[in-house]
C-alpha cells in the first residue's frame, strides 16, 4: 500500500484547476476555522472575505436549504457586495408559485446539475426568471446555481454572481463546483442544528428546548419555578367529536389552539402542554418584583383570547359551523418543572399543587357559567375591578377557595 501523499494532479479535481486563483486557502479555512462557525450569515460573510482574498470574482454568493418545519419549506441566506448578508425563508406553497416556476432553483432540483445564465447578454421576458432580470439590472454579468448535496442525499443549491466583464470562466465554474463540495458539510451541520432547534421549539416549546440542549436530559432533572398558570378547556368536546367530521373537528381545535397560543405568546406565555382539548400555559416569574406584572399579562392574554375567538365565532356562525366555547382558569404559584417518565420515554412536566388548583378553577367555569375565573392569590396582584364569584370546595385541595372574575368583561359573564 502506498503512503505517498496524493500528487497535485490527484488533488486538482477536489480544488478545481491549478491555473488562476487558488481555492486551496479557502479550503484550509473551511476545514479549520470555518467549520466552527454555527451562524450561517457569519459563515457566509467570512467565506466571501476568504474568496476575495484568494482572488475570486464573486459579487454575490448564497445558498438555499429545504427543511422540515410546519411553516417553512426552505431557508437560506446570501451575501452581496455592498449589501452584506440577508436571510430569507420560503413558506410551504412557494414551490407551486410563480416565484419558483421556471426559476434556477426549480432547474437545479429537477436536473441535479448546474444552471448558468450569462447576464451580459439579452434576456427573454418570457423564458428568463425575473430574478435574472433583477440581477442584470444590478450590474451582474453572470449567474450560476449548482447542487449543494448533503451526505444524507438531500439536494439543495449554491448560487454565485459576478460583475466581472465577460462573466465566469470555465475554470471559475469548476472551482465553484469544488467549493460546493467543500461547503456542503458545513451547511449540513448548521442545518442539522437548526432543524433540531426548530422542531424542538415547535413540538415542545423554547423553554423546554433550552433545558434539553443545556443538558437536562436525565430523569429527574429540573428546577423550581414561580409562574402564573393558565388552564383552559373546550366545552362540549365529546358531543362535537361525535357529530363533526374529522376535518371539521380538527379545524375547530386548531382555531381554538391558535388563538389561545397567539394571545399567550404576545404576553410572554408559553404552552407547556396540549392535553387533549385542554391547554396548559406558563407565564414564568423570573424576579419577585415582576409577580404583579406577570399576573396582569396572563390576565390580558386571557381576555385577548376570548376576544379573538369571539371574532372567529362570528365567522363560524355565518358559515353554519358550531361556535368555540371554552373555560379558563388562572392561578399563581410555585411548581417543579422536571424531566419525568419511564427510563426510555421522558417528558418535561410541571408538578405541584399550583397546577392542580389551576385545573380545578377552570372546571368551575362550566358550573358557574363564568368562562374566566382566577384564584384569590392571583387576584391579589391585580389592580382592576374584580367580582367575587363565590367560595368553593375544590376537589383534592384542602380548605375552601375564594374565586374571582373580572367585573366588566364579556369573558366574565359568558
Amino acid at each position: 500500500m502506498s503512503t505517498r501523499p496524493p500528487t497535485p494532479a490527484a488533488v486538482a479535481p477536489l480544488l478545481g484547476p491549478e491555473n488562476g486563483w487558488s481555492l486551496a486557502p479557502v479550503a484550509r479555512w473551511l476545514v479549520t476555522e470555518g467549520r466552527r462557525m454555527l451562524e450561517p450569515g457569519a459563515l457566509l460573510e467570512a467565506l466571501a472575505g476568504k474568496l476575495d482574498a484568494a482572488g475570486a470574482a464573486f459579487d454575490r454568493i448564497g445558498f438555499n436549504v429545504r427543511t422540515i418545519h410546519p411553516q417553512l419549506l426552505a431557508w437560506g441566506c446570501y451575501w452581496q457586495r455592498g449589501l452584506g448578508v440577508k436571510d430569507f425563508s420560503g413558506q410551504h406553497g412557494v414551490e407551486r408559485s410563480e416565484a419558483y416556476y421556471n426559476s434556477p432553483a426549480e432547474f437545479v432540483h429537477a436536473h441535479r446539475s448546474l444552471f448558468r445564465r450569462r447576464l451580459d447578454q439579452p434576456l427573454s421576458d418570457t423564458d428568463d426568471h425575473r430574478l435574472l432580470h433583477e440581477l442584470r439590472a444590478e450590474g451582474m454579468t453572470d449567474y450560476a446555481a449548482l447542487p449543494l448535496e448533503f451526505g444524507s442525499g438531500d439536494l439543495n443549491f449554491l448560487t454565485a454572481c459576478t460583475r466581472t466583464p465577460g462573466g465566469f470562466t470555465d475554470d471559475d465554474l469548476a472551482r465553484l463546483a469544488a467549493l460546493s463540495n467543500l461547503f456542503a458539510p458545513l451547511v449540513e451541520i448548521i442545518h442539522g442544528r437548526r432543524l433540531t432547534l426548530g422542531l424542538l421549539n415547535v413540538f415542545i416549546g423554547p423553554r423546554i428546548s433550552e433545558r434539553i440542549l443545556a443538558g437536562q436530559v436525565k430523569r429527574g432533572d429540573g428546577d423550581r419555578i414561580d409562574a402564573a398558570f393558565w388552564y383552559s378547556d373546550l366545552r362540549r368536546f365529546t358531543d362535537l367529536s361525535e357529530t363533526l367530521s374529522a376535518h371539521d373537528l380538527l379545524d375547530l381545535l386548531n382555531t381554538y389552539f391558535e388563538h389561545c397560543a397567539a394571545a399567550a405568546a404576545s404576553r410572554g406565555g408559553e404552552i407547556l402542554q396540549f392535553i387533549g382539548d385542554a391547554i396548559l400555559i406558563v407565564f414564568e416569574i423570573r424576579r419577585p418584583e415582576d409577580e404583579a406584572a406577570v399576573c396582569g399579562a396572563a390576565l390580558d392574554a386571557a381576555v385577548d383570547a376570548f376576544d379573538a375567538i369571539a371574532v372567529a365565532n362570528h365567522r363560524r356562525r355565518r358559515a353554519g359551523q358550531p361556535e368555540i366555547e371554552f373555560g379558563l382558569g388562572l392561578h399563581v404559584g410555585t411548581v417543579t418543572h422536571a424531566n419525568v417518565g419511564a427510563p426510555d420515554r421522558l417528558a418535561f412536566n410541571v408538578v405541584g399543587p399550583a397546577v392542580n388548583k389551576t385545573a380545578r378553577i377552570q372546571a368551575l367555569a362550566k358550573s358557574t357559567g363564568t368562562p374566566l375565573l382566577f384564584s384569590a392569590e392571583f387576584a391579589a396582584h391585580l389592580n382592576r375591578p374584580l367580582r367575587e364569584v363565590g367560595v368553593f370546595d375544590l376537589r383534592g385541595l384542602a380548605g375552601t377557595q375564594r374565586i374571582y372574575t373580572l367585573a366588566d368583561s364579556a369573558a366574565a359573564s359568558g
